[in-house]
């Protein structure tokens, strides 16, 4: 029976010269990574979720029955502030708020501990989740070079991961996408060994453990692995899937010390948490999709997971992996390699089309699908260099408008990268002109509190003076306590004192009657823009105070 990998099909127990090679490009790759990401971290703020993140990350061993391996008044206060505190239960996941799992906050936790002290805090508790995210881009390069032996396009996936805008910026965040994504990817990376050899399903079994762990929709992860086992009827993926499917379960448990004597139960729990948000009006989060709220009481059209990725992907490379994409399809009999990515890719893209799943955080929750096209930039990458099929080994290099063409779109990809830094969530191709053409059709130009940046706060700090304080439009209250501690914000909205300022981020989804009145007739004293777009708008508290009279 003919295994999944077909490049490379007779790999032994014992690492070949070519193998030696390849790892140690994927080392190199991880590396390189890892310091793109640690030199940027600094330029990028706190956004939305990730101050709950951190504070929960800082109570886990100590929540979990062990004494804690990191004092997180160390990291995350000042000597003169009060120490944070949650009003979670013990364990302040899974099985109480909304329920997502714990990786995020082990990752925190730990690369806390293991950051060096001349970072930044911020930096700090994104180390261990950059770091994870940076070997899985080493694993992408790994798993496609071994797949297709043609580094151009091992390369390419990786660039092309790196000059996705938003991908970029989601991967510094000390949230929970990020390690969705890097463990999703290898998860991917380890299931193609574990087809072949036992000693690999272990891994592949890890990997996906840590997938759920990491998000609720990462139970959707062995979905396409199931898929394409089915497909072609591998029995090593059934001897992967039948083994490595308990062994993840296994270790979510593990991982989760309220499973530890209630299993069951606790699962239940877990999972009704996760599939019965509508129940909870404060997670039926609405968003703007051209033009129009949206929410789970009206679903966004099926459409628009196509959408985002047509629109927040510079051009060329989208059309370089659609290109992989439909080179994988019609070759799916001999390119079994593709075909999983191809899984891979469509399985979020399916699933948040669907009328039930959550409409909020635009790109965010199909991150990983991102991953995955990357890596299909690679592959269609490969199709337009090559005459022949990548599959065959007598590969006919192309000449001519091909290579301008990738060029082009390499340096398309990263000007736009560069021109969005370091707002990369509001990163809209050319498709749809920029963020400025975006916001013009009814898109949100921002969404994250992430143009609340340092220059915005050096501002608010230069201009807020004695008991003065500022008041924040629907901010997240634990990003704005982190930034007391790290001297970035003179005082809360809830400290003793007189509001000064009123600031508003440019989020359709979120303003108030009395936003718009200000948008509307006043001038901000203050203003973030990118190409023109107000991202974020402060206004004295006279002019709130007059917006709200007019409004009540």
């Amino acid at each position: 029976m003919t295994r999944l990998r077909t490049a490379d099909a007779t790999m032994g127990s014992v690492m070949t010269p070519l193998g030696l090679r390849t790892f140690a490009g994927a080392c190199l790759v991880s590396c390189c990574t890892l310091a793109l990401l640690l030199a940027t971290s600094p330029w990028l703020s706190m956004v939305w979720d990730e101050g709950d993140t951190i504070i929960r990350a800082a109570a886990v061993e100590r929540r979990a029955g062990f004494e804690p391996a990191l004092d997180a008044n160390d990291r995350l206060s000042d000597s003169e502030a009060p120490p944070l505190t949650s009003d979670d239960d013990i364990w302040p996941y899974t099985t109480t708020r909304e329920g997502h799992p714990p990786l995020a906050g082990i990752l925190i936790a730990e690369g806390m501990q293991v950051a060096p002290a001349w970072f930044d805090p911020l930096t700090a508790a994104r180390f261990g989740p950059m770091a994870l995210f940076a070997v899985a881009a080493g694993a992408m390069f790994y798993r496609l070079q071994r797949d297709y032996q043609v580094l151009a396009v091992s390369l390419m996936a990786v660039a092309s991961l790196v000059l996705m805008p938003r991908v970029f910026a989601h991967a510094h965040y000390a949230t929970l996408d990020g390690p969705l994504t890097a463990c999703w990817v290898l998860a991917w990376a380890a299931f193609a060994p574990a087809c072949r050899q036992w000693r690999w399903i272990p891994w592949f079994g890890l990997a996906l453990g840590l997938t759920l762990c990491s998000k609720f929709s990462g139970w959707l992860a062995p979905l396409p692995f199931i898929a394409w086992t089915v497909l072609y009827r591998d029995r090593g993926g059934l001897r992967a899937l039948a083994v490595g499917v308990p062994l993840a379960v296994l270790v979510f448990v593990l991982l989760n010390p309220p499973l530890w004597h209630q299993p069951l139960s606790g699962l239940g729990t877990f999972f009704d948490l996760n599939l019965h948000r509508g129940a909870r009006p404060e997670l039926n989060i609405s968003t703007q999709f051209f033009g129009r709220m949206y929410n789970l009481d009206h679903p966004l059209p099926f459409y628009n997971t196509l959408v985002w990725t047509a629109i927040t992907i510079s051009p060329l490379l989208m059309i370089m992996g659609f290109a992989g994409i439909v080179g994988a399809v019609k070759r799916w009999r001999t390119d079994r390699a593709g075909a999983l990515l191809v899984c891979q890719w469509c399985t979020l893209i399916i699933v948040r089309a669907l009328p039930w799943a959550p409409p909020h955080d635009a790109e965010r929750l199909i991150l990983p699908s991102f991953a995955f096209f990357a890596a299909l930039i690679g592959v269609g990458f490969g199709r337009g260099l090559y005459r022949e099929t990548l599959l065959k080994r007598e590969k006919i290099v192309a000449q001519g408008w091909t290579k301008v063409a990738i060029a082009i779109a390499l340096v398309a990809g990263l000007l736009d990268s560069i021109g969005y830094f370091p707002h990369g969530l509001s990163f809209y191709s050319r498709l749809i002109g920029g963020v400025r053409g975006a916001t013009a059709l009814g898109m949100e130009p921002t969404y994250y509190w992430d143009a609340l940046d340092r220059p915005a706060l050096d501002w608010l700090r230069e201009h807020t003076t004695g008991d003065e304080k500022v008041a924040f439009a629907a901010a997240p209250k634990r990003n704005l306590e982190l930034l007391k501690r790290w001297g970035l914000l003179s005082r809360l909205p809830s400290d003793p004192g007189t509001f000064r300022w009123y600031v508003i981020q440019r989020r359709p989804s979120a303003l108030q009657a009395v936003d718009h009145w200000l948008i509307e007739h006043e001038e901000p004293d203050f203003e973030r823009t990118l190409s023109g777009v107000p991202l974020l708008d402060v206004y004295s508290y006279d002019k709130y105070a007059r917006a709200l009279a007019a409004t009540h």
